[in-house]
């Protein structure tokens, strides 16, 4: 589907369990407390399968109400295990301490607090930096894995394609859609080059669309929309809006003539 701009190779994600079917979650149980010095109340995170840092930042960040941008979560970790930028300590709000100087590889006679990238799942204790305190957190958290769309309908799929129609309708896309295709023409850049720079173009409506109906943004969103469209691609409805968008992109690259 060429109306999607896809700039990416398309992964096979893991069904959604049949509706109704019971499921065992598995999870394991974290100790969350401040990023401070000395002794500090504890609260407990039950983290389910497929969970990770991002999901458990996000949590806190609704139950805090502060922007999850300025969270994060550390790790003591043996130095043959630490991986991130910086080796991190405490100030008084939790915020990372420490410059260039103190870049790992770096040697320790024992384990560090080493920040967490957002994709990773913690191994047991962690420290929460970015706020003062616990409170508003219940005792224990529970934190669930961000749900993926692996597939719609064909209902769905046609009211995805509307959604998307209107946005690239949008006064704001269209002219940059126009000025992009005027450059396009005022170099005389090869066709194979117009999907990739197109791309650019759709990332703000795609960002507006794509999570609403359960995908990550773009790009990973738009593999994964790619997956869900699989069943209907080949379904009338389904290819004359395709055709529809198309022409309201330029890949059907009329607009060269």
């Amino acid at each position: 589907q060429s109306w999607l701009s896809d700039r990416s190779t398309p992964t096979k994600l893991a069904p959604l369990p049949a509706p109704g079917a019971a499921v065992a979650m598995a999870c394991q149980w974290l100790d969350l407390q401040l990023l401070q010095q000395g002794f500090q109340a504890q609260k407990k995170v039950q983290l389910l399968d497929g969970a990770t840092v991002g999901d458990i930042l996000k949590k806190v960040a609704q139950y805090k109400m502060v922007p999850v941008a300025q969270l994060f979560l550390t790790e003591a970790r043996w130095t043959d295990n630490a991986h991130c930028l910086c080796r991190v300590g405490p100030s008084s709000a939790g915020a990372i301490t420490g410059g260039a100087a103190d870049a790992i590889p770096y040697s320790s006679s024992g384990p560090i607090q080493v920040k967490l990238h957002r994709n990773e799942v913690p191994e047991g204790e962690v420290s929460l930096g970015g706020v003062e305190d616990l409170d508003d957190l219940p005792d224990i958290i529970t934190v669930e894995a961000k749900f993926v769309r692996t597939e719609l309908t064909k209902a769905e799929s046609l009211d995805l394609q509307d959604e998307l129609i209107a946005a690239y309708s949008e006064d704001s896309v269209q002219t940059a859609l126009e000025k992009l295709q005027i450059r396009f023409k005022a170099n005389n850049m090869a066709q194979s080059k117009y999907p990739r720079l197109l791309a650019d173009v759709l990332l703000v409506p795609q960002r507006k669309v794509l999570p609403k109906w359960g995908f990550d943004a773009p790009p990973k969103g738009i593999v994964q929309m790619l997956t869900a469209f699989v069943p209907n691609d080949d379904d009338p409805d389904v290819a004359l809006k395709v055709t529809i968008l198309n022409g309201l992109i330029g890949l059907d690259m009329a607009w060269l003539s």
